[in-house]
């Protein structure tokens, strides 16, 4: 049995590798035929993909996701990287604690944000973090459940720069970690994204759908103490 374990984590990690690096040439590759596309839909349905698993380990997704909010791009590739973001979330994340996804709308700019409550990256790390193949120091991630390729967060950035978008990061050690993805909204034409947390207290409030379940739509609010595991 323990061999068998051991092939089906290594299979598992080879499968990711390769997803990772096929995804990575095909936004390498000249762009694709873009579309209208609604991100708080396309966030939505990352969400689903992630439902399971997060029950699995005793873990609650709350979104805030309005409709109505479209930009010009590629779906699957965006729902790929909100897709990573809830990998790394819910691999991260304690049991019991919350993985919050919302989305909204600024000055010409449309965000998607993932936090989660994990362990929190380093300051000296946070520059470091969107690099292929980096991953955290073994010394501050201890654990090495799901280990991962380190290419899911330079995907992120790479899939959100080719839609003219940029990408924010809001941790601390210790207390969990914020990713923002900011696109251009369909007609805007905006240069520099917002530098601030939109799910900081004084954001502008958002819409709540009104489905709830186990992956609940409740109000966003930071989940439990920190856990411990590596991102990328």
């Amino acid at each position: 049995m323990r061999a068998a374990d051991i092939v089906d984590r290594a299979t598992t990690r080879m499968t990711r590798l390769v997803e990772d690096l096929l995804a990575t040439a095909r936004r390498a590759a000249p762009a694709l035929a873009d579309a209208d596309m609604d991100v708080g839909v396309v966030a939505a349905e990352a969400c689903d993909e992630f439902t399971t698993l997060a029950a699995e380990r005793a873990l609650e997704i709350t979104r805030r996701l309005p409709t109505g909010l479209i930009a010009i791009g590629d779906p699957d590739a965006l729902r790929r990287a909100v897709g990573n973001l809830l990998s790394n979330a819910v691999r991260l994340a304690p049991p019991g604690s919350s993985v919050a996804v919302a989305a909204g709308r600024r000055q010409g700019w449309l965000w998607i944000a993932v936090r989660d409550a994990g362990p929190g990256l380093a300051e000296d790390d946070q520059p470091r973090v969107f690099d292929r193949f980096w991953r955290a120091p073994a010394h501050t991630t201890p654990s090495s459940r799901d280990r991962h390729t380190g290419l899911g967060l330079a995907i992120v950035r790479q899939i959100v720069e080719s839609h003219g978008g940029q990408v924010r990061l809001f941790s601390k050690l210790g207390s969990g970690s914020t990713f923002v993805l900011w696109l251009p909204a369909r007609g805007a034409n905006p240069t520099h994204a917002p530098d601030d947390n939109p799910l900081e207290p004084a954001a502008q409030p958002l819409a709540e759908t009104p489905r709830r379940g186990r992956d609940a739509r409740a109000p966003l609010r930071p989940g439990g103490p920190g856990g411990r595991t590596r991102r990328g």
